[in-house]
């Protein structure tokens, strides 16, 4: 006997999720800041880290990356409401992540006076980087909701194969019983 939620709605409840979690990523990749067209996640580990998962009939999305709930929800600044839950009161961001979104996005120092490019040093760029990290404190980090903009991309596209499936899933659990005649619908 089939049930409601069947072999055909989890098929395509499996295949929506992937698509849905596909386009989460490529949200993440395609973030725009300014005239800087191709600011994207500079590493790639969060757009790599989100997974789906389908037990019975919930779909569970998410990531192990410890900067995704960050990204995702955005954090008040000491200058700057963000409207997120988390915020810079005291502390500021940790150089290292910085140091290392330096090395990936090709960040060259100037001379303050001239303005002229000049040798990086170690001692130079771990300026740079509590600079940076200051001004985030201030600022805050704005939220990119990629799971949201991605839900509401995918699913006008998906809700006419889920209802789909999802009815022909419920009509096969139907059963027609007059006098000594059983009918199935499928």
């Amino acid at each position: 006997m089939s049930q409601i939620g069947g072999s055909n709605y989890k098929k395509v409840l499996r295949d929506y999720a992937s698509a849905l979690n596909q386009t989460a990523q490529r949200v993440l990749g395609r973030r725009k800041i300014g005239k800087n067209k191709s600011y994207g996640e500079a590493s790639g580990a969060l757009r790599k880290s989100l997974k789906f998962a389908i037990k019975g009939g919930d779909v569970t999305f998410g990531s192990s990356q410890p900067s995704a709930k960050f990204i995702y929800w955005g954090v008040n600044g000491t200058e700057r409401n963000r409207r997120s839950p988390m915020s810079y009161r005291t502390k500021q961001p940790p150089l290292d992540p910085i140091l290392r979104w330096m090395k990936v996005k090709p960040i060259r120092l100037r001379d303050p006076e001239t303005g002229s490019f000049i040798k990086q040093t170690e001692s130079g760029l771990r300026s740079a980087a509590f600079l940076i990290a200051r001004a985030i404190k201030k600022k805050g980090i704005a939220s990119l909701k990629y799971y949201e903009i991605a839900y509401k991309d995918t699913l006008p596209k998906w809700s006419k194969k889920l209802a789909e499936a999802q009815a022909e899933d419920l009509a096969a659990v139907f059963t027609l019983e007059i006098g000594n005649t059983t009918i199935k619908t499928k």
